[in-house]
């Protein structure tokens, strides 16, 4: 029985270390360290799409006669009359953004109609924002300035 006791009070000191993990932490220099569960960092936030409102405007106004691709080309207009439309992967990349803004602001002789009454300057900027990304590869080097007198 002598042999007993202290191997009982060894296995019951061995099962509570062992099950030790799941009290509090202990202080100080013989403090044991505890697993931590690592949780996966967080995804990344979605960034808005800064184009999504140019986006739609082109969608809205511009579509029908530069298409999708901004390719452009031949254009039925319900006159009847057939609209020749400005391809605009090659049409505006000399010009500077307050150019395309006048553009689309105040349109052409060539057929192509004003904006100006539909879109207000910061949507006209935007969208030849979208276009320079879109359809000339770059970003827009500087917001047009609004028109005189608006």
């Amino acid at each position: 029985m002598k042999t007993v006791k202290p191997l009982v009070i060894i296995t019951l000191t061995a099962f509570a270390l062992a099950c030790g993990d799941n009290a509090a932490p202990e202080q100080g220099a013989n403090a044991r360290p505890t697993a931590t569960v690592r949780q996966a960092p967080a995804a990344p936030a979605a960034t808005p799409d800064e184009f999504s409102a140019a986006r739609a405007d082109f969608s809205q106004f511009c579509i029908r006669c530069h298409k999708a691709d901004g390719t452009g080309g031949p254009v039925e207009l319900e006159d009847g009359k057939t609209l020749e439309v400005a391809n605009l992967r090659e049409h505006g990349l000399k010009d500077s953004d307050d150019h395309l803004a006048k553009y689309i602001r105040e349109g052409s002789d060539a057929g192509m109609p004003a904006f100006r009454n539909r879109l207000d300057d910061q949507r006209i900027n935007a969208l030849v924002r979208f276009i320079r990304k879109e359809f000339h590869g770059r970003a827009a080097a500087a917001q047009p300035a609004a028109s005189p007198g608006r």
